[in-house]
């Protein structure tokens, strides 16, 4: 396990699968108010989580435990392009403010997939 790794690729692997294991903690200890924002874009809530997480946590335990990180950090993408498709489509919102905000989170985002691509 990361013996082939350098010091810094070894750092921001094991720092993108925290980070994405302690969102993911949080989205879980925030269950529901993550079942409202999803019932509210008209998903059956509960499935669309639940296989929300399983990707999440099974992306972010195959990058830290670097088993299989190119699959890992691929499913990491999916998840983080279907949350980003789901939750921040900024352009649909009127409020200046807001949809500056999921903006800013979308774009985000896209930065975390720059980081995950560097995994495959």
């Amino acid at each position: 396990m990361y013996l082939e790794h350098t010091l810094i690729h070894a750092v921001g692997q094991i720092g993108i699968a925290i980070y994405f294991i302690w969102m993911g903690i949080k989205n879980v200890i925030l269950w529901n108010m993550n079942v409202d924002r999803t019932s509210a874009e008209g998903l059956p809530a509960v499935p669309t989580l639940l296989f929300g997480f399983a990707i999440q946590f099974t992306g972010a335990t195959m990058v830290l435990f670097d088993w299989h990180t190119h699959y890992g950090a691929m499913l990491l993408i999916v998840f983080t392009i279907l949350a980003s498709c789901l939750f921040h489509r900024f352009w649909e919102i009127d409020d200046k403010v807001r949809r500056t905000y999921h903006f800013l989170l979308m774009t985000n985002n896209l930065c975390i997939i720059a980081g995950l691509l560097l995994l495959t």
